[in-house]
């Protein structure tokens, strides 16, 4: 094994294996890169009555021009479904019907929708230009500056925000994706919602482009969200007070475990939200209820709608409710530098990321004896190695159909014991079992890489626990990462290949 071979530095801190671990390394393959994205509209292009005048920007599923509207003379934003995403009939057509909707709104703190021009397969929203950037600009802005948006502001842009928010919940409309990057302001200073409804029409497809992109809408996604649940206004709500916090302490109520989606999300889940005010201490009280409020884990407790959150930031006071209390309990065992490992496992594709990740959770399967902690590693494994629901190329409807139940198995075996996880052994392969099937629900390789490296975390905490050593384990993962390395599988931050049923066969003699 030669120097230059990367490193992936597994700290177990005050354990007898800090000496082997410190030498232990991965050997690394050369990178495959990752095909460009299909091209963008041309300058001087014509889409209906819209010239396209400059590329403004691009997110995982859209780009954003600036273009004019040649009839009425005006300047818009036109925002235009990738290729990947006009190819589907079924992501076209709820695009349309979900721009439609949000060009019933009208009022001052919404976005305005001009129409939807089409030609073939290529689908846009034109709208209102909105030169002030996105709330997520300033949070940018003032980290790199070190400052943090004055109280008063924060109130101003909330109160915007949730009136927008209130127009669209009075016709019955639901958001599903309120964040700072979807809070923008126009050339007068004014908070604007945009994207409404358009997050429902493709956020469940996302996870099919394989672009290896990661997403940030689980940082802010409601409980509800998150089980899979149906949504309704209260859980804009949620994501509204998630917003908030952010906008006042500089950071977000949950963080941690390397960003994985599934450990962010059960934190959404059980973990009560710290007091904004222990971040900032002149937080104005009432503001900090306002927001914890919004951050209440039962739909029902939060306030109803946009229109009640305007009412009590207005007010500056809090109208009776329930707060929920800080979080006193001890932080998960740091077993390993989970960064890193997420940057190794990001080299594979996301099959083989989920496989490895299977592996790690099948070590310390005989912890926990649950039957929903095996049916939701199998469920997964069909993932990897294929099956009767596997075969073939996925229709969005059977691709859909598979996330759903990736995403329930995991929450079951992460609650084998029917309550929230504890740092018991059981617990910690409970949870080990149950990231290994987000992997395979993840929406990109990215994200399955985080979540696989959280199963390592659980993995080895629950061995620890049980007082085993982790130099098997250790040894056993880096094998099987090696062996997944080379086996060209496909490129990194793609879906890739199935494994063949007889992947592992060499290696059952020393599979611990």
């Amino acid at each position: 094994m030669s120097a230059d071979d990367d490193m992936l530095r597994l700290s177990v801190p005050g354990t007898e294996d800090d000496a082997l671990l410190d030498d232990i390394r991965v050997v690394v393959g050369r990178r495959q890169a990752v095909p460009p994205p299909r091209g963008a509209l041309d300058l001087g292009a014509r889409l209906g009555p819209y010239e396209i005048k400059e590329l403004l920007g691009e997110g995982g599923m859209a780009r954003v021009y600036r273009a004019v509207d040649v009839d009425a003379g005006r300047e818009v934003a036109l925002k235009v479904l990738k290729p990947e995403y006009q190819a589907s009939r079924d992501v076209g057509a709820r695009f349309e019907r979900e721009a439609q909707s949000m060009a019933s709104i009208r009022h001052e703190n919404v976005v305005r929708v001009y129409g939807t021009p089409s030609d073939g397969e290529v689908r846009a929203i034109a709208m209102e230009l909105l030169p002030g950037g996105s709330l997520r600009d300033w949070l940018l802005r003032g980290a790199q500056q070190r400052r943090r948006l004055s109280v008063s502001a924060v109130t101003r842009f909330a109160l915007q925000a949730s009136k927008g928010l209130g127009a669209a919940h009075a016709v019955g409309i639901v958001h599903r994706d309120i964040k700072p990057g979807n809070l923008m302001l126009s050339g007068a200073g004014r908070i604007k919602v945009v994207d409404f409804g358009v997050g429902l029409a493709l956020e469940r497809a996302t996870w099919l482009t394989g672009v290896g992109k990661p997403i940030g809408t689980p940082a802010y996604m409601s409980p509800e969200q998150c089980q899979g649940e149906r949504v309704g206004p209260a859980s804009d709500i949620y994501s509204l007070g998630v917003t908030m916090f952010e906008l006042v302490t500089g950071r977000l109520p949950f963080t941690g475990e390397a960003d994985s989606p599934f450990a962010l999300m059960l934190k959404h889940i059980h973990e009560p939200p710290p007091d904004p005010r222990r971040l900032r201490e002149k937080t104005p009280p009432w503001l900090a209820q306002v927001i914890l409020r919004c951050l209440q884990k039962e739909p029902q407790a939060r306030y109803v709608d946009g229109v009640a959150v305007a009412d009590a930031l207005a007010a500056e006071q809090l109208a009776p409710g329930p707060v929920s209390p800080e979080a006193v309990r001890p932080r998960p065992l740091e077993q390993i530098n989970v960064a890193a490992v997420r940057d190794q496992l990001a080299r594979l594709p996301q099959r083989a990321i989920v496989a490895w990740a299977c592996r790690c959770a099948r070590r310390v399967g005989h912890l926990n004896a649950d039957p929903r902690v095996e049916r939701t590693l199998a469920m997964a494994e069909e993932f990897v190695y294929g099956g009767d629901r596997e075969s073939g190329e996925d229709t969005l409807s059977q691709a859909l159909a598979r996330v759903k139940r990736f995403r329930n198995a995991s929450f079951k075996a992460a609650y084998a014991d029917g309550d929230a996880p504890s740092g018991g052994a059981a617990a910690q392969a409970a949870l080990a079992a149950a990231a290994a099937s987000a992997c395979a629900a993840a929406r990109c390789a990215a994200d399955a890489a985080a979540d696989g490296a959280f199963v390592a975390r659980s993995a080895a905490a629950a061995l620890t626990l049980v007082n085993t050593s982790l130099t098997g384990f250790w040894n056993a993962t880096q094998r099987d990462y090696q062996r997944l390395l080379t086996a060209h599988l496909g490129a990194e931050g793609t879906v890739g290949a199935h494994l063949p049923g007889d992947f592992w066969n060499a290696d059952q003699a020393t599979n611990t």
